[in-house]
């Protein structure tokens, strides 16, 4: 805990009392505990092409760099285990054990937490163990590369004996600080005839059931779990079952404050060669006020488009082409053939190749977002009307207001025309320096402001 200073704890008891006070409508109130903002995905190596996890000179200096920069977690991918039995491993252990226990410590020594993919929901219809028994939806296969998962039910008891007690396995066997759970959600069963946008139970006991005995099992010991979902879809519980929600694969489009109404903590994720997004600084803007960072995807090992050299069959998609993972990662070998130097790609969602100012501007911005979002702060997301803002806020203007020892305003504009900010107090833009009562916020883009005591 950090201990404050008389005048800090004055000021901060001042600045809770008045957000109490002043913020009348606001869509949710968010007390932080917990909470990693700085997370990133890591890539080790193109599996299924055999390599070794043992960090390198490479992997300290990028490691020591990120976590000079902020990064807190990261989570390493299907490259860590061996999901189609093709180096001497499963799913749910590792191709090279004192590798990855090397590295495990040298995330460590840097300070840095790592969590591993696991999957509650996907698994390999060739593999030796698997059972028709896993399954509900009949031979419903995600065939994205070398694999040919089948979704794997939530309900079935036979898979749950089988996955649970091997993904506890995976924690008590590695020095891991979590998992990162995959969901493979097959979303059969109903209640109410709720469903989402794809068809998916709203809510669904058999998910929240299995979810949280995954969730209770890990934070007992004392680690992070984290889900993922494809696409923009929630998860379809009622119950707390995770600490972090990773969405945005699979997203061709941008959507303004996506997720802002899930549970706590949202990681979004730009799916960059599907989207490809023109202007960043936009992205950033449309998650901020919603309590949301984004998961850095430009650092790791670099994708050399190794993966599909092996002699191995690959599989198409649902219509039997071979696209989407494949076509990806044959671009990719295609680009380090005309560009062996580089710039480089570093993740299955990022441009090709990525932007090299990708990193800096997620440093940046984390920078900016941190402050706001210590222990114990208190975050007023997408204010309505509050004391502090005097003009009024349209349906395109996002405001949200983070309170601790400082109170900090971000406020987001994706109106046709420049939005003009008048407040009742003087505030400091965080990025210029300007101090004023009344600031400019251009379209698509974020202010960040601190009030003056």
């Amino acid at each position: 805990m950090k201990f404050l200073t008389l005048e800090e704890q004055r000021q901060r008891i001042e600045n809770v009392n008045a957000a109490a006070i002043g913020n009348r409508k606001y869509l949710r109130r968010k007390r932080i505990h917990d909470y990693l903002p700085g997370q990133a995905v890591y890539n080790l190596g193109d599996y299924p092409a055999p390599f070794s996890i043992a960090p390198t000179d490479y992997d300290r200096e990028m490691l020591r760099d990120m976590a000079a920069n902020g990064v807190e977690l990261i989570q390493i991918h299907e490259e860590w285990n061996d999901p189609i039995r093709h180096l001497g491993a499963d799913k749910f252990t590792c191709h090279d054990p004192k590798g990855l226990e090397k590295f495990i410590d040298l995330a460590h020594e840097c300070g840095i937490k790592i969590i591993p993919y696991i999957s509650s929901g996907y698994f390999h219809e060739l593999d030796p163990d698997f059972d028709e028994s896993f399954t509900v939806r009949e031979k419903y296969c995600i065939n994205g590369m070398h694999f040919k998962y089948r979704y794997c039910a939530v309900g079935s008891a036979e898979w749950r004996q089988y996955l649970l007690p091997r993904t506890l396995a995976v924690l008590d066997r590695y020095d891991f600080d979590g998992i990162f759970n995959d969901m493979g959600y097959d979303g059969t069963f109903r209640v109410n005839g709720g469903l989402d946008r794809e068809g998916m139970a709203c809510y669904d006991p058999e998910c929240e059931d299995l979810l949280s005995m995954i969730y209770s099992e890990v934070k007992q010991r004392g680690g992070i779990y984290k889900l993922h979902r494809s696409r923009n879809n929630p998860i379809p519980t009622l119950d707390k079952v995770y600490d972090y929600l990773w969405i945005g694969e699979n997203v061709h489009d941008m959507q303004i404050g996506i997720g802002k109404s899930f549970g706590d903590y949202v990681v979004p994720c730009c799916d960059k060669e599907k989207m490809k997004l023109r202007d960043p600084e936009f992205y950033y803007a449309s998650v901020i006020p919603f309590l949301q960072f984004p998961l850095l995807t430009s650092r790791g090992r670099p994708l050399l488009g190794k993966r599909i050299e092996e002699n191995i069959p690959y599989y198409g998609n649902e219509n039997g082409q071979l696209g989407g993972e494949y076509a990806y990662n044959k671009k990719i070998g295609e680009y380090m053939k005309e560009h062996p130097g580089g710039p480089y790609t570093y993740s299955l969602w990022s441009s090709i190749p990525d932007d090299v100012e990708d990193y800096p501007r997620w440093c940046r911005y984390l920078a900016l977002y941190r402050p706001m979002v210590t222990e114990n702060s208190v975050v007023y997301v997408e204010l309505r009307e509050s004391d502090a803002i005097l003009s009024p806020l349209p349906d395109e203007v996002y405001a949200s207001m983070f309170v601790n020892e400082k109170t900090y305003l971000t406020v987001s504009n994706f109106e046709p025309k420049p939005y003009e900010l008048k407040l009742a107090a003087s505030w400091r833009d965080r990025v210029t320096g300007k101090i004023g009562d009344a600031f400019t916020v251009e379209t698509n883009r974020i202010l960040f402001l601190e009030k003056l005591p």
